[in-house]
């Protein structure tokens, strides 16, 4: 027996989403009247028949938003969390968490599970190596999805931050600061986001004429004990990298520890610049160069551009949401030494420069 048409096949008739088929056939106010008119005409042409009392059933309101995040030991997913569930837990919703630990096995059982569980809103980092199959898949389940901080294409709401502009920041910063061997810790092969940030780095030298040896980007773990190894492999190259643009602050942590246990200095025997501005990254010794695109503000437009699509705002529309943050680079001693950390400037965006708040010498 052939199955009858779904919302999915009214949406495609239509030209709209799910979620607007759905709110027409629930008689929601929200939906501009030409719209809902043109849904009706696509369901009676397709001969759909909407069952009201199932739909009921199906749609008490749930006000759980599950949170699926690839690594809750970095810090910054730390503080990306606390600035999602505050967006949301002021819009009555609680916050379902799961930390996959980049493992793609752990991810699907879990997004299985919050399904189960009827979930009203996804918002996910997806682990490494998830297949671009995934987000159609969760898509075509109904519940309204939200990617943070790694893309998987355009055709799903994403927040995230401009990553070849950031490391295009930092390579430029350390080239103003006499460095022409540097070194990317944290390379990782068919990642995106690391291929960002490296195209970043790499199109920055090569816009100064700088060669880049293909041994100075350092394939690690992206952890401190990837950031450990990094400075292992660049101490043992000849001609050895002054400076390192790392992939996270994660990286950059384990460079500043090892350089510590070698007994050399950070922003003296190699400048080094990380990337997320976590809390911690101001407590190093020495105080580490990092770039910051905010957590607290791509938590905050990841929950409401989900609020958005779960109470059907007329202004996000079916549009898709593409949001990247200009990162700006915070310098610290790390990247400049000692000295020169009086003076410190924060590279904002567009590269433009503005003087930044001076500390004191660090004890």
């Amino acid at each position: 027996m052939k199955p009858g048409p779904t919302i999915q096949d009214i949406a495609a008739a239509a030209g709209v989403s799910k979620s607007t088929v759905s709110l027409v056939l629930q008689d929601s106010p929200r939906i501009k009247a030409e719209t809902a008119e043109k849904v009706r005409e696509a369901a009676r042409t397709l001969g759909y028949v909407y069952n009201r009392g199932a739909a009921n059933l199906r749609g008490r309101r749930s006000t759980t938003v599950g949170m699926v995040i690839n690594d809750l030991t970095n810090p910054f997913f730390v503080e990306l969390l606390v600035a999602i569930e505050r967006v949301l837990a002021q819009s009555g919703y609680t916050t379902l968490m799961a930390h996959t630990a980049e493992n793609v096995e752990t991810q699907t059982r879990v997004l299985r599970s919050m399904r189960e569980q009827n979930v009203a809103g996804l918002i996910m980092s997806p682990a490494l190596g998830t297949p671009g199959s995934l987000t159609a898949e969760i898509q075509s389940w109904g519940i309204p999805l939200v990617l943070v901080m790694r893309p998987m294409g355009t055709d799903v709401d994403t927040v995230g931050v401009n990553n070849a502009h950031g490391f295009a920041l930092s390579t430029e910063h350390l080239i103003q600061q006499g460095h022409t061997r540097i070194a990317f810790a944290g390379n990782r092969s068919g990642y995106t986001v690391a291929n960002q940030r490296r195209q970043g780095y790499l199109s920055t030298m090569a816009a100064h004429g700088l060669a880049v040896e293909d041994n100075w980007i350092v394939d690690v773990e992206l952890t401190p004990n990837g950031g450990r190894d990094a400075v292992r492999a660049i101490f043992d190259m000849k001609p050895r990298p002054t400076a390192v643009v790392c992939y996270n602050d994660q990286v950059a942590f384990g460079v500043l520890h090892e350089l510590d246990r070698m007994g050399k200095r950070a922003g003296k025997a190699l400048a080094v610049v990380g990337c997320d501005n976590v809390v911690a990254s101001e407590h190093t010794n020495p105080p580490l160069t990092t770039l910051s695109a905010g957590a607290d503000k791509l938590g905050t437009m990841a929950s409401r551009t989900l609020l958005a699509r779960l109470e059907g705002a007329d202004d996000i529309g079916d549009d898709v949401v593409q949001f990247f943050a200009e990162p700006e680079l915070i310098v610290r001693e790390s990247s400049v030494g000692h000295q020169s950390a009086r003076t410190a400037v924060e590279w904002r965006k567009g590269g433009s420069v503005q003087p930044a708040r001076k500390s004191k010498d660090p004890v």
